[in-house]
């Protein structure tokens, strides 16, 4: 009899241990999507990766497997993507199918963000996962009456709630510190190895001597999350395309206008270049490098957006009377002030 205890014992637990292997390779995997998905949605990166453990069972469910569909989301009536059958709650329900898990996670994100059953998600404090495991199941996202639990409990466990408080850049240096090193790449399926956008200004502060091929670039367009880049001085931004304005990237990025055009120096309406940096919170008062080479059709204004510095200090620090430009060829000084 103890024989059959210590076996069914063993058992369970190699069932067990499988299945935290399983979870923790998940959360490896797709960390960095989460809280890159956070800064652009304000959902917590806690809530997004054990919504993800839960519904694919770590990854291994055959809506993950077969659909990239990691949030269990079904069709609904304005779906006009691939689906694909799944018996749910019923027999052979429509589910939504990815091209990729990011298309997944994106869906997700403005699943929850462009739904007005969902909106009081968003007056939460974005560190309250409790709230946000309570408030999904108050708004109607899972029928299991132990949803919040079954997410705190992930939560809790795997100390998700950590990566609420992370830049993209901090996660790997988590993920080694909460579950040691790996052999398996952090995968996010579009913060590694992506190709550049083509663009007119270059960041870094040094023009590159070939362009990346336009044509190219049409044949493979970047989706919203790919867009966004990670300025050396530690703030997010995009780069504008030809017609885009503060409305249409707010909207895209769900940010508001009148702090994207306060965070870029420029008034609400104002026009924004092709090519040039959008940022999603404020610049610097310094560069992250001491000088800048103005190149040919750089002006102050320019210039500061490649550096992340604010248009105010840039003149200061180089003793230049505002709406004054310099010559093609200047050194410009981007952290200490010129002597005189």
């Amino acid at each position: 009899m103890k024989k059959n205890a210590v076996a069914i014992f063993l058992f369970l637990s190699a069932i067990i241990f499988a299945q935290e292997s399983k979870n923790i390779d998940y959360i490896r995997r797709h960390a960095r999507l989460a809280v890159e998905e956070m800064e652009l949605y304000h959902i917590p990166a806690s809530i997004t990766l054990s919504q993800g453990i839960l519904e694919t069972g770590g990854g291994q469910s055959r809506l993950a497997d077969i659909a990239n569909n990691h949030f269990g989301i079904k069709c609904k009536t304005e779906w006009t993507g691939p689906v694909i059958s799944h018996t749910d709650d019923a027999p052979n329900e429509c589910f939504r199918a990815y091209g990729s898990v990011q298309e997944s996670y994106r869906d997700h994100s403005k699943f929850l963000a462009e739904r007005p059953y969902y909106k009081d998600l968003f007056k939460l404090n974005m560190t309250d996962y409790k709230a946000w495991a309570n408030g999904l199941k108050k708004a109607g996202y899972a029928t299991n009456p132990k949803y919040p639990q079954l997410l705190i409990s992930s939560i809790e466990r795997y100390h998700l709630n950590q990566f609420d408080h992370l830049s993209p850049d901090q996660v790997e240096t988590k993920l080694i510190e909460l579950y040691g090193p790996s052999n398996i790449l952090a995968l996010s399926n579009y913060s590694i190895d992506q190709p550049e956008e083509t663009v007119a200004v270059h960041i870094p502060f040094e023009e590159p001597s070939v362009q990346p091929s336009t044509v190219e670039m049409e044949t493979r367009p970047l989706s919203p999350a790919q867009r966004v880049k990670r300025h050396p001085i530690g703030v997010n931004y995009v780069m504008a395309t030809e017609g885009e304005t503060f409305k249409s990237i707010g909207k895209l990025y769900n940010l508001r206008p009148k702090r994207l055009a306060e965070f870029n120096e420029l008034p609400l309406n104002g026009k924004l270049r092709p090519g040039q940096p959008v940022f999603f919170d404020k610049k610097k008062n310094k560069g992250k490098v001491a000088n800048y080479k103005v190149q040919q059709g750089d002006d102050m204004y320019l210039i500061a957006q490649k550096n992340g510095i604010k248009v105010s200090k840039l003149y200061t620090l180089n003793r230049m009377r505002p709406g004054e430009q310099p010559k093609p060829g200047t050194v410009l000084n981007l952290k200490k002030k010129k002597k005189r």
